[in-house]
């Protein structure tokens, strides 16, 4: 990694769903792609080894869109989007997508792009999408590269790839969460205001810029749980939408707790919904993990009347926990299961809320680190290739228990196991897992009985 920035690789990138590395990697790397050859595509190869993710998924997590929306040169929110294949289709463009074995496969979603312009102008790109919306070309034209879209490359004989993300201003101030907290403590910083200023000075903005970014975030957070709790607009493949009817239902008093926790965990229902169907979200940090963290803030605003500064600031904090994954680990399924995706978000929120409270970085950084020893192991076992079972739950189980491990902490609970060693621990344990464990839809919930039969059930539940 060039840089760690919570702008770039933690709380975004703004993106349709449902998944990160397979959605929005794979459209940050077609747009690279589209950037190299200078002009409009004529043909397009993309080709995944059978080993890897993207060969079963490519087709359920839309990355098969998202290679078509960035190699056209539209941008990843853009409405046409659910209708990628037939566009090229129509605009003359040759687009194909294969399963082969691969001569380079050092990554679970390696992908070969063989690519020719309207003028005849051909090389091949292979690059991997490395979690969270990242990406990294590793070969253009034969010629080894290093291509991560966080700045300008130019490539002989082939031609420049522009940067996809902000570019880098300034030095980091810190590298781990124990400099982070040394640094907040130092000067009587909150983590929410250490990591502002860990961004103004990393990427060249004032505090209001980087705010008004933060703001514009927050909108499409705020904007993706409304969409999924509009059921007209959900068009799921394996579940019925939900989120709406459990609201209800802790509104009427008919739940056997209900409570901030609960509403929190129907939020994030409804940005599953939402972002499954093929909906705007803000990944956070990616799109299997985008329902936490907005269902969070959104419940400290409404229920607990957390102004709109403070949850600024509180995002930034749960970046700056983001930060020291992305620092010392990776928001990838692939490589590490599901602790790094939704335990992530969730050891994110935990700090969010403690921000909220008005809590130091230490008691921060420590519910983060509760919240992530609770999901320790977790593997990704998604039903069908899709982002839906189980994951809507697991965003909801999440959400809530980001509340749970804040008042832990700032009840008294002295978390022995640093949030440093415990992303480590957590990095390692994930790579302990094996490949039918990762994304693959090869084990645990995925190859149950009840799993395989929702199949047949597909058609039915989308007309009810």
């Amino acid at each position: 990694m060039t840089f760690a920035s919570i702008f770039n690789d933690v709380l975004g990138p703004i993106m349709r769903g449902p998944s990160s590395s397979h959605t929005a990697g794979s459209y940050h790397i077609a747009a690279t792609a589209r950037s190299l050859l200078g002009e409009a595509p004529a043909r397009a190869t993309f080709t995944f080894d059978p080993d890897g993710s993207y060969a079963e998924t490519y087709r359920e997590q839309n990355a098969d869109k998202a290679f078509i929306t960035g190699l056209l040169g539209w941008p990843p929110t853009d409405a046409r989007f659910g209708k990628a294949v037939v566009e090229a289709r129509r605009l003359g463009v040759d687009i194909a997508f294969r399963v082969a074995k691969l001569r380079r496969t050092d990554h679970p979603n390696m992908v070969l792009a063989r690519l020719a312009g309207v003028s005849g102008k051909k090389f091949d790109l292979l690059a991997k999408s490395t979690g969270g919306g990242t990406f990294t070309v590793v070969e253009v034209g034969g010629r080894e590269v290093s291509i991560d879209g966080k700045r300008g490359i130019r490539v002989r004989g082939v031609g420049t790839a522009e940067p996809v993300y902000f570019i880098q201003k300034g030095k980091p101030l810190f590298a781990s969460a124990t400099e982070m907290v040394r640094f907040a403590r130092r000067r009587r910083l909150s983590l929410g205001d250490a990591a502002l200023g860990y961004e103004t000075v990393l990427l060249g903005m004032s505090e209001g810029e980087a705010a008004a970014e933060m703001r514009r975030r927050y909108a499409v957070m705020e904007a993706s749980i409304e969409a999924g709790l509009n059921p007209a607009k959900i068009r799921l493949s394996l579940l019925r939408p939900t989120a709406h009817k459990i609201l209800e239902a802790e509104r009427r008093g008919r739940l056997p707790l209900g409570g901030i926790p609960t509403r929190a965990a129907a939020r994030a229902t409804a940005v599953m919904h939402a972002s499954n169907s093929g909906g705007v979200v803000c990944a956070a940090p990616t799109g299997g993990s985008a329902g936490v963290i907005p269902a969070v803030l959104v419940t400290l605003a409404r229920e607990m009347s957390v102004p709109e500064p403070t949850l600024i600031k509180a995002l930034f904090a749960a970046g700056a926990v983001g930060l020291v994954f992305a620092r010392r680990a990776t928001f990838a399924a692939e490589i590490a299961g599901c602790q790094v995706e939704i335990g992530a978000a969730g050891a994110m929120a935990a700090a969010a809320v403690v921000e909220a409270a008005g809590g130091t970085a230490s008691e921060a950084c420590d519910a983060a680190a509760v919240a992530l020893q609770n999901t320790m192991g977790s593997v990704c076992d998604l039903v069908q290739g899709r982002c839906e079972i189980p994951c809507h739950t697991r965003n909801a189980a999440a959400a809530a228990a980001a509340f749970l491990c804040a008042d832990l902490v700032r009840g008294g609970y002295r978390n022995p196991i640093s949030l440093d060693e415990t992303v480590d621990a957590s990095m390692a344990s994930g790579q302990m897992l094996p490949p039918e464990l990762r994304v693959t839809s090869r084990g645990g919930l995925a190859v149950t009985p009840s799993a395989r039969a929702l199949g047949r059930q597909r058609g039915r539940q989308k007309r009810s």
